[in-house]
Order: structure tokens, then sequence, then C-alpha cells
């Protein structure tokens, strides 16, 4: 049977529970992204691959196909369009020396920074997430965009991830010829629906009186332990190594 991500979601058993899991987040992906120490990506990584893994299983796998099979590609790009001396060559393509360390930092960060934010994607339901938010004093609309943001990119990926299979089934992507025209019927089907859902969403809203604030449930924070712990690695892997 077909999971979507808020049915996993639901079925999560994080060790963060509460507010406290989007904060702690916020804090360790400030931590992460915000240094160059290949130390601090290590320990990122790892913390929250398990994290994730505890709480949603080979969900977490799942996820991670979708922005590394956009993530390596502009990899490669950065690698061969970075000038400097040149470290081996691709057929007509020249790899330098500068243009393969800026790629590996690049892709230590961004795949650091994508373990942080899938554990939160993973465990995090939309009332989950405004509980923390509201905690924070942020602007309704602020709160209101997020949510949308946030809302829009479960429904793309679930409705992606059917017209994929959909096409996938009829052997759509049999050949080179017809991977690109079924390529090309998926992502005009998904561009049409993706605005047809939206302005269903907003004339829902609308019927339903909402006047820009999302009414905000309550929970209880739990995982103290754990999120010192990891947060005490992230600060001793940037400032004592």
């Amino acid at each position: 049977m077909h999971r979507t991500l808020e049915d996993v979601q639901v079925e999560a058993t994080p060790a963060v529970e509460g507010p406290l899991r989007v904060y702690f987040v916020l804090a360790a992906l400030v931590l992460t992204a915000t240094t160059t120490r290949p130390s601090v990506y290590l320990v990122a990584v790892v913390a929250f691959a398990a994290l994730s893994t505890h709480a949603v299983g080979r969900a977490y796998l799942t996820l991670l196909r979708y922005p590394l099979s956009f993530l390596l590609p502009s990899l490669l790009v950065i690698a061969v369009l970075t000038p400097g001396d040149t470290a081996f060559e691709l057929r007509v393509l020249s790899v330098s020396h500068r243009g393969v360390e800026v790629a590996t930092a690049a892709g230590l960060r961004s795949v650091a920074s994508l373990s942080v934010l899938s554990f939160l994607a993973l465990t995090t339901t939309v009332p989950q997430l405004v509980a923390a938010l509201d905690g924070l004093r942020l602007p309704p609309p602020i709160v209101e965009l997020l949510l949308l943001v946030y809302r829009g990119i479960q429904i793309l990926v679930e409705r992606a991830t059917r017209l994929h299979t959909a096409a996938r089934l009829r052997g759509g992507f049999a050949s080179r010829r017809t991977l690109f025209r079924t390529t090309k019927h998926v992502a005009a089907s998904l561009l049409v629906g993706s605005i047809d859902r939206a302005e269903a969403f907003g004339t829902a809203m609308e019927s339903r009186n909402y006047d820009g604030r999302m009414p905000v449930p309550d929970y209880e924070s739990g995982g103290y332990v754990v999120v010192g712990l990891v947060l005490s690695l992230l600060a001793a892997a940037r400032w004592l190594t």
C-alpha cells in the first residue's frame, strides 16, 4: 500500500517530542550550515540519520532519493564549470582540482543539512509545526506562508509519485525517446494539477472564513537528553576540533 508523507509523520516514533523537535532542528541546522568543518557535517549526518531511522525506519532512505537525484547532477555541474588546474578529464569534460574541492564542500554541507531537515520533515506534522512557530511569536503571515509551502511540498511529492508510477507501468520510460516524451507530459500535468489544486485550496479556505491565523494545539515537549547530547556533539565538533 502506498504511504504518503503524512502517513509516515503520524506513524513516526521520534526520540524528541513536541515543539522542542522544531527548535532542536533549527539549532542544529544553524550549527551545521554556518561552518566549513567536515567533522560537523559527519556528526550531523550520523546523528540525524540515526534519529530518523529510529523514528520512521526505511522511509528515511525513500525520502532522500528525491533531493539527492537533484543534488548529484548539480555537484557535477559545479565540478565541471569551476575553473582551475585540470585534475582529470571525462571525455570532452575537464574537471579541475578547485572544482572537485568546491563540489565536495558543497555536497558535504548539503547532505548534512538535508539529514537535519529530513528528521523534521519525516516526524513533524503540520499542527506540531504550527505550535512550535507560534511559540516563537512569529507574525501570522509568516506562519501562514511557511505552512502553505510545507503543505504544498507534501502534495507535490505525492502527486509526482503517482504520475511517475502510472507512467512507468504504461512503459513510459522504456526507451530514451519515450523517457523524454513521458517526462515532458508528466511535468506539464504536474504543473497544471498543482495550479488547480492551489486554487481549490484557496477557495476552501475562504469558504471556511479563514482569517489568516491557524488554530494552535498544545503539545508537550520531550527528549531533552537527546537534544542536549546531539547539540553538544555538534558544538564540540565545530569549536573544539
